[in-house]
């Protein structure tokens, strides 16, 4: 079998991670055994192209799935790679283009400003409901739809991911949580800021702030959700996407700057850029109108 498109997005991501642990191999173990992780890495679509659909269901689920997989492992991958090379000065330059684009930093006001448990508990609920959705929108696709739609999210959720993995890996930066003190009042003690909070501790990746992969995942979710999911799921995302942007200023996650970015990322990648790839690779015959699309048996 032929690699698919999202094949080589992942490979694009292995090499290009390669090159930032190269240079500091000489110097560090880790970046070492890592830079030893992407290698093997790289032939895993090749393995999993060729033996896939002879290997059965799990076969083609570990096909299908493996980028999802991969997403994980990399995410925290990044907090590693930020603690070895830092991102003072990545913050240092956010924090200038915020002020000098918007006449402040509105993450590290705002909170303070309001403060009260109702307004901060919408905020912490909205910045919760990426998770439910991120979890969600891919399981109810793997699980309900065929194996075009499938193929369709995986492809544009490890598209937007990776993007902002990229930029990640190419210039962590940590964000305003780590650069200005955390109103602490009556709001500290809500449930979802309590979650949330404990969210973080356990799963976040230092150095991943610029863009915001929150808002480039959530709309992500949401344009995979109208494309695939029944209408009332879609709808719930795009409520989610639209409360999620303000969200991770107000709880001082990001920049507006983080949102606004992540925000243009996600759409722009859906619009112009996941077409072209899903058009890249349908799979094609030769006929008397020349290049048709050809179908495919339905697999799981």
């Amino acid at each position: 079998m032929t690699a698919r498109p999202v094949d080589w997005i992942i490979a694009v991501y292995n090499v290009v991670l390669l090159g930032v642990w190269l240079p500091l191999v000489p110097s560090d173990g880790t970046a070492r055994w890592l830079a030893g992780v992407h290698l093997v890495a790289l032939a895993v679509p090749v393995l999993l192209a060729r033996t896939g659909e002879r290997a059965g269901r799990l076969g083609r689920a570990a096909r299908t799935l493996y980028p999802l997989l991969l997403l994980m492992v990399f995410w925290r991958e990044l907090g590693v790679h930020c603690g070895l090379v830092g991102s003072a000065a990545n913050d240092l330059a956010i924090t200038t283009w915020e002020r000098s684009l918007f006449g402040g930093v509105l993450s590290s006001v705002w909170m303070p400003a309001m403060p009260r448990l109702w307004f901060s508990e919408t905020m912490e609920a909205f910045y919760f409901s990426y998770y439910v959705f991120l979890l969600a929108v891919p399981a109810w696709s793997l699980v309900r739809g065929d194996r075009a739609s499938r193929e369709d999210v995986v492809l544009r959720v490890a598209l937007a991911y990776t993007a902002c993995f990229l930029l990640y890996a190419v210039a962590p930066t940590a964000g305003p949580m780590f650069m200005f003190p955390r109103y602490v009042g009556e709001n500290a003690h809500g449930l979802f800021r309590t979650v949330n909070d404990f969210l973080r501790e356990t799963g976040d990746a230092a150095g991943t702030a610029f863009p915001s992969s929150h808002v480039a995942g959530i709309v992500t979710l949401a344009w995979v959700a109208w494309r695939h999911l029944p209408r009332p799921v879609a709808f719930a995302a795009t409520v989610s996407a639209l409360g999620v942007a303000p969200a991770t200023v107000y709880t001082q996650n990001h920049f507006v700057l983080d949102a606004i970015v992540g925000a243009a990322i996600g759409v722009g990648l859906q619009l112009a850029v996941a077409p072209v790839l899903a058009w890249l690779g349908a799979p094609r015959r030769t006929g008397t109108r020349g290049l048709m699309p050809a179908s495919e048996p339905e697999a799981a």
